[in-house]
This record gives C-alpha cells, sequence and structure tokens, in this order.
C-alpha cells in the first residue's frame, strides 16, 4: 500500500507536469485559440493577416521562459473561466514593447512609411522620441486593430482622435493639416471653378478658412464610462498625465474604450464658395469667386480678399431684403450691389464698416477703370501693329469678366493689372508691393492700388506712385483713424508742391524737369532750342509765383512782355495742338487698319514715328508750349498724312480730319 501511494504520489505530479506539458504544447497551436467561441473572428483575422506566420503566444507573452509560464496561467484561468460562464467576450490583451521588438528593430522606426494607402506619411521616430498628449507611446497605443482591416493593424480613428482630441477644430488639428494630408497637385474643380491649394497654402491661408465640419464627434470621456470598470468615481478627476499614464500607459487600455470616436474626412466647403443658389442655378459666377478667393490669375501670389478670409459669403453683400410687420425678415432676393454705382447701393459697405465706406469703394473702382482704360489703349495700339496679343492677357480678361473693378478682391484685381503692365510695358514709376506695405501697412490696408492713382491737388497733377518711393502716407495726410474727421485730410505742408520740392530756393529746374528743359533748349525731339529759350528767356522769368516760389503760369504771363493779340494768339495756339493731338488719337487705329490692309510697310513706318513724336509730346505735359515751332511742325506732318489717308481712300468719305489744323 506504501508502494502504491508512493507510486502515486511520483506518478501524479509527473501526470499534472505531462498535462501540463500538453496544454503548453496545444495551446501553443493558435488553433486552439478558437476553441472560445467568441475568439473565432480575431482568429479568422489573424489567418488572414501579414502576422499569420507567428504564433499568437509570441507576441502575447512577453520575452522570457518566466513571462511565458506566466501568460499560461494566465490563459488557464482564461478557460476556467470560459467553461464555468465567467468570462467575458471582450477581449482585452496587454502587448509589451518587448514583444515587438523581438522581430521589428528600433532602426527601422527612422523610415519614413506611407500609411493609409499612401495618403500619410509617418514617421515613428517623432510619435516615440517624445511624450506625446502627455504620456509615452507605446507600440500597442496605435496597433490596436484586431478584427477590422489587418491583425494588430492601425485604425485611422487613433490617428484622429489624437490630432483632433482637445483642439479647437475651427483652428484645426494639433499639428496641422499638412502634417498628415500634402495638398492635392493638379487643379481641382469647385463649382466649375479651378482651383490649386498648393499657391493658397503658401500664401498662408488655413485649409479652414474653405473647409468646414471635417469632423464629427468630440472624442469626450463621459462620467459612464468610468463606471463601466469602477465601481465609483470621485467628483473630481485626476490630471490627464496622470490618467494617461495609468490606462494607456501601464494598462494598455485602448483609445476607445473610454473616448467618444472622432470622425474625420468629410470635405464640406464654406457657403463663400457654394451658395444655396447654385444648387438649383449652376455656377454662373465662377470668375468672380476666383477673384474674390483670390486665385486664377498668372504669375500673382493667391491673395484672397479680407472679407472671403471671414467668412463672408455672397449674400452677405447682395442681397435685398424685405421686413415685415412683425420685423422678421419676409424675403431675401440677389441684387446687385453696384449696378449704377448709385450711394443708396453703395450703403450695404457702410452697413457693417461704418459711414463713408461706399466712398471708399468708389475710390478702388474708379482707380482701377482709369487703369483698364489706360492697358486697352496701349494694349490695342500694340496688337494694331503687330497682331498679336501679350501672352499674360489672362490676368486682363478676369478683371473684366469679375466686373467688380476691385469690389471683389481690390488688391488682387491691383496686382492682376501690375503684371499687364508689366507684359505690356506700360508701367509708371511706383515702388513694389513689398515695399510698399513695409512702409505703410496700416493705410494700404483700405487704401492698396493707391500707387497707381494720380490726383488733382490746386490744378496740379500728383503722381502717387513716383511720391511713395520716398514719403509715406503720413508725410503728406493726417495721422488720423479712419473714424476721426481728419482722416485722410492733407497736412498743411503737402498743399502745395513748392512746399517740398522747392525748399531751397536755389534749386535747378532741370534737376526735376530734365524732360521739359531739354525740350525747351532743342536736346529732346527738337533739333533747335525754342525761340523763347534762343532769346535768353529762363523758366523763372514765366514760372515765377508770389515769394519767388516757381509756379505753372497761365497765359496771362505772357502780356507782360507782349500785347494782347500775340497772346490771344498764343492761347488759340496751345488749343489747336491739343484739338490735333486728341483728333489724332482717334483717328490713328483706323489709319492702322487701313494701311495694315494695304500692307505698306514704308507708309506704316511713317505712321508709327509720327505717332510717337506725338506720345512724346504727351509726355512732355506742355503740349508744346516748350517748343512751340517743333510742335507746330510736328501737328503739320500728321495733318499732312491725314490727308494722304483721306485721298487714298475713296471709301473712307467723311473720315474725321484735324480739325484747326490749317497748314500752320
Amino acid at each position: 500500500m506504501k508502494k502504491f501511494r508512493r507510486a502515486i504520489a511520483i506518478a501524479l505530479p509527473l501526470f499534472i507536469l505531462y498535462g501540463f506539458f500538453l496544454f503548453l504544447r496545444a495551446s501553443d497551436d493558435p488553433k486552439f485559440c478558437a476553441s472560445c467561441h467568441y475568439m473565432q473572428q480575431y482568429y479568422d483575422n489573424w489567418l488572414t493577416s501579414s502576422h499569420n506566420q507567428i504564433s499568437c503566444g509570441k507576441c502575447h507573452y512577453a520575452p522570457g521562459l518566466g513571462n511565458y509560464l506566466k501568460g499560461k496561467l494566465r490563459l488557464a484561468s482564461e478557460i476556467v473561466r470560459y467553461y464555468i460562464g465567467a468570462y467575458s467576450p471582450e477581449v482585452t490583451s496587454k502587448i509589451s514593447d518587448g514583444a515587438c521588438l523581438q522581430c521589428h528593430k528600433t532602426q527601422d522606426f527612422y523610415k519614413t512609411i506611407e500609411f493609409d494607402r499612401g495618403k500619410i506619411t509617418f514617421s515613428h521616430q517623432v510619435h516615440l522620441s517624445s511624450k506625446k498628449v502627455n504620456f509615452s507611446f507605446k507600440c500597442q497605443t496605435c496597433h490596436s486593430q484586431l478584427v477590422q482591416g489587418k491583425h494588430g493593424g492601425v485604425s485611422t480613428q487613433i490617428c484622429v482622435l489624437c490630432h483632433f482630441d482637445g483642439s479647437d477644430m475651427r483652428g484645426g488639428p494639433v499639428g496641422g493639416c499638412n502634417t498628415c494630408h500634402g495638398p492635392p497637385q493638379n487643379d481641382i474643380y469647385v463649382w466649375d471653378t479651378p482651383f490649386n491649394h498648393s499657391k493658397y497654402l503658401k500664401s498662408g491661408v488655413e485649409c479652414q478658412t474653405c473647409h468646414l465640419h471635417v469632423t464629427t464627434g468630440t472624442g469626450s470621456v463621459t462620467r459612464d464610462k468610468c463606471l463601466e470598470c469602477h465601481v465609483s468615481v470621485a467628483d473630481t478627476f485626476p490630471d490627464r498625465k496622470s490618467i494617461h499614464e495609468e490606462h494607456v500607459g501601464k494598462d494598455n487600455i485602448k483609445c476607445f474604450k473610454c473616448h467618444g470616436e472622432i470622425k474625420h474626412g468629410r470635405i464640406e466647403m464654406y457657403d463663400v464658395f457654394s451658395p444655396d443658389c447654385q444648387q438649383c442655378h449652376g455656377n454662373r459666377h465662377s470668375t468672380q469667386e476666383m477673384v474674390f478667393s483670390g486665385s486664377g490669375g498668372t504669375n500673382v501670389p493667391v491673395i484672397p480678399d479680407p472679407m472671403f478670409l471671414a467668412d463672408v459669403t455672397c449674400e452677405g453683400c447682395h442681397s435685398s431684403m424685405a421686413v415685415g410687420t412683425s420685423g422678421v425678415i419676409a424675403s431675401q432676393n440677389p441684387t446687385q450691389v453696384d449696378p449704377t454705382r448709385s450711394l443708396a447701393k453703395l450703403s450695404t459697405c457702410s452697413t457693417c464698416h461704418g459711414g463713408n465706406y461706399d466712398k471708399l469703394m468708389i475710390m478702388w473702382q474708379d482707380n482701377v477703370k482709369a487703369r483698364i482704360q489706360k492697358l486697352e489703349l496701349a494694349e490695342s495700339r500694340n496688337y494694331l501693329f503687330t497682331g498679336r496679343k501679350p501672352a499674360q492677357d489672362k490676368n486682363l480678361d478676369l478683371v473684366l469678366k469679375d466686373g467688380s473693378y476691385g469690389a471683389h478682391n481690390n488688391r488682387y484685381v491691383n496686382l492682376l493689372l501690375d503684371q499687364t503692365e508689366k507684359q505690356l510695358k506700360v508701367v509708371d514709376k511706383k515702388p513694389g508691393v513689398e515695399f510698399l506695405y513695409e512702409r505703410n501697412s496700416a493705410c494700404l490696408t483700405c487704401h492698396f492700388g493707391i500707387e497707381n492713382l494720380s490726383v488733382n491737388v490746386k490744378g496740379e497733377t500728383f503722381p502717387h506712385g513716383s511720391h511713395l518711393f520716398t514719403r509715406r502716407c503720413v508725410d503728406c495726410h493726417q495721422d488720423a483713424s479712419p473714424s476721426s474727421a481728419n482722416h485722410g485730410k492733407l497736412a498743411e505742408k503737402a498743399t502745395s508742391c513748392t512746399n517740398c520740392h522747392h525748399e531751397s530756393k536755389d534749386t535747378k529746374c532741370e534737376t526735376c524737369h530734365s524732360l521739359q528743359s531739354d525740350f525747351y533748349s532743342g536736346k529732346f525731339l527738337a533739333a533747335s532750342p525754342d525761340t523763347m529759350a534762343a532769346s535768353g528767356i529762363a523758366c523763372s522769368d514765366c514760372h515765377l509765383a508770389e515769394g519767388n516760389y516757381p509756379s505753372i503760369p497761365t497765359t496771362q504771363v505772357c502780356s507782360s512782355c507782349h500785347d494782347e493779340a500775340a497772346t490771344k494768339k498764343y492761347e488759340a495756339e496751345i488749343i489747336q495742338v491739343e484739338n490735333a493731338i486728341s483728333q489724332w488719337n482717334r483717328i490713328f487705329p483706323e489709319m492702322v487698319a487701313y494701311y495694315k490692309s494695304k500692307q505698306s510697310k514704308e507708309t506704316l513706318d511713317t505712321l508709327r514715328a509720327i505717332e510717337s513724336d506725338l506720345e512724346k509730346v504727351e509726355e512732355e505735359g506742355s503740349m508744346g508750349v516748350h517748343n512751340l515751332g517743333f510742335t507746330q511742325g510736328l501737328i503739320r506732318r500728321a495733318t499732312t498724312f491725314v490727308g494722304s489717308f483721306k485721298s487714298g481712300s475713296d471709301s473712307r468719305a467723311g473720315t474725321a480730319q484735324l480739325s484747326g489744323m490749317d497748314g500752320r
């Protein structure tokens, strides 16, 4: 009996050890895991994953014999709970980083990988080298996916939760949109409007300027979530760092065990780009949208209008509101803001911006219209001779098709016209945009384009562009806020050109007026000096006002030396020159077209030479006064040419003549 008990004492442990050995061998087979019915889906997922050549225990047990045995004992207890019905079908696995590092070497973490089908560029080093959201990342923090997709794969929901949780949704995700998404490289079309993301982003425009509702859900943690695991919950929660270190850092609890889901990926545009009208009518205003959003031009940076950046929709200005007796808006219909440029319509601006803002809009539009008129004249003359339109006419066409003359985006429209000026080589002297903003940023917020505007100051033309090389706005205008009555008024010194240009009475005329001086002395255009210059008459003999400061004289100054008849004759001659040049400009395109049709190159060369001289006379500015002899000779040449044009074309009956030119 003793021998039997001794045999049992020896055999039983051996049998138990053998049984445990068989259990170890059997449970090492992944099929064993599928013995429990709720594990079948996880087994099937593993079977089709990239890890299907690796047994479950290789990952689920930490490296080392001790950890292996601990895992098997934990498995045995799970089996007991399963058969007595005390199990939970929710799988909670804790995989150590050491298990992953048995195969995945740390040097691989320094490589940049393409994630989510190449849409996201990801770096392990960035995420593992420092603490994110106040806790240390582990492999299983992101690689927690079991059923969906790849076994052990990464759910993009985890990325979204971390990058958006706790951030200002309107301000964008943590790290910015470009952290994950590079912008589309090609143009896309929004309501038939071509749009290029790259240009916008280079200009510093945020994605949230156009996109909204990019996420659904907040990722918040409710108190009920805590009670699923904890019997009770304190009224106050520990700080985020402590909670994450305990639950994620130590226990590897999955993020969505506590957090609500945040969905990301909806591409919805603000109403600036998709007003309700387009839902039925389609997009009839794609050009206006391009200008408003600051895109569509050639060799011009993307510059959205401030109203666009403020999410002001088309209806914000283009609406007519009818208010019912209860004070509620009864109807709202689209309307043109400025069909006749009346202040009543433009008062829409003042509703938000305050009084007199509508007058600022008028100034913008007048400035743009004047620039367009000048450019169209230069373009038509260039086309008449060459038959070729400039390669960058797209910018001018964009401004014309927009039709708001700066109202939709004053700064962008002026930059488009700047490019057209460069192409047509009609650029006036004016500083670059960067130089302007460096010295006058506060003023140019509202008055951009002023560098292209010439105004009349006490009968004298004042070009802003050439003066802004050396002067700032506040050097001439009172430095007062827009709400002040003195805002924009001229300073005392700026009421007369002489106050600045003739601070020294010893200033020589030719220092600033070299063109006029050369014309007077016979060095510009004319081969000989004016008769007055030949007689020794100096500039100051005519251009002298009270206080010994120079000024632009009237013909009355002639009376100090000449009789009344000579003065009147002189006045008539000046008027004749002005009329002749004006009429030549009207006939000029007709003459070019006629001689081009005759293929008369020699005649066209003569025509262009006369046109060039007349342009230079206009550029000089005195309308021939500084060298009347040459100017009269030029007008005679023009008159003779027009006469031959008339006689050479019988079908041109009724063609305008250079009236007032009787051959003198």
